[in-house]
């Protein structure tokens, strides 16, 4: 199967999840959020591998149907995060408003997206704060820790969809990962395989981790975490990303 085609399924599968877990998914909140971005990178730690980067993303539905709303909702999020650097634009079948913050280590995101605005069946619109770095420490996890504490109070109405994930590099083959480490690494999340779709240079393992409370269902089973190995383009070694209750990082 070629990479593009593989690339093209993943992100049919992710979009599926997503509507699936909008519906039938436990959600969380910002603590257990930022903590199950800690569980994955501790995790990952006593291996042999490299860490390339790591978000924390969460959404919530919003409606905006006219102009005013749109505006006066532009206005609200400037006025609360004046350190964003906020632009807007539309086209015939998207708006977005989004801001964002370099802090050094790590970047903050805020988006208000809305897609299919020419077919009101379709028509979707979501509030996201995401925030993802290449590096991650004490001091990092820290202020991770006091943004989503104060931006899940004062960004969201609700309960928002929540997703942590990480993505790094092994120095292992993908064939080696599957027929050894691999094991090991779901032990390691205290996980159970639950569904896998395996090729030469690609894997993808759906799981339920005792590590993590959201759930969301698969088939007759529920899984909270996945696993996607891919063999690098170029020279020795596999990407990895790992997440949960699902992937959000592009693999």
């Amino acid at each position: 199967m070629r990479w593009k085609e593989i690339t093209v399924i993943s992100s049919i599968i992710l979009a599926t999840f997503c509507f699936i877990y909008v519906f039938y998914g436990n959600n969380t909140n910002a603590e257990q959020n930022h903590t199950d971005i800690s569980k994955l990178i501790d995790a990952m730690n006593k291996y042999d591998e490299t860490m390339i980067e790591w978000s924390l993303y969460a959404r919530e539905s919003v409606y905006l149907t006219t102009e005013k709303e749109w505006a006066d909702k532009q206005q609200q999020l400037e006025k609360q995060y004046p350190h964003m650097d906020w632009q807007s634009s539309m086209d015939e079948d998207s708006r977005s408003i989004i801001g964002t913050a370099n802090h050094g280590a790590f970047t903050e995101i805020i988006k208000v997206l809305s897609t299919n605005l020419t077919d009101i069946n379709r028509q979707t619109s979501y509030i996201i704060y995401e925030v993802k770095g290449t590096s991650w420490n004490s001091n990092v996890e820290k202020q991770i820790s006091q943004l989503m504490d104060d931006n899940y109070v004062s960004l969201f109405d609700g309960k928002p969809v929540m997703f942590s994930c990480i993505k790094g590099e092994f120095n292992e083959e993908i064939d080696e990962i599957l027929n050894g480490s691999l094991d090991e690494i779901l032990h390691s999340f205290q996980a159970k395989e639950i569904e896998s779709l395996r090729e030469e240079d690609f894997a993808s393992i759906s799981a339920h981790s005792t590590l993590f409370s959201q759930t969301l269902s698969l088939t007759n089973n529920e899984m909270n975490m996945q696993l996607a190995l891919r063999k690098k383009e170029m020279g020795k070694g596999t990407i990895y990303v790992i997440g949960t209750p699902i992937l959000t990082i592009e693999y």
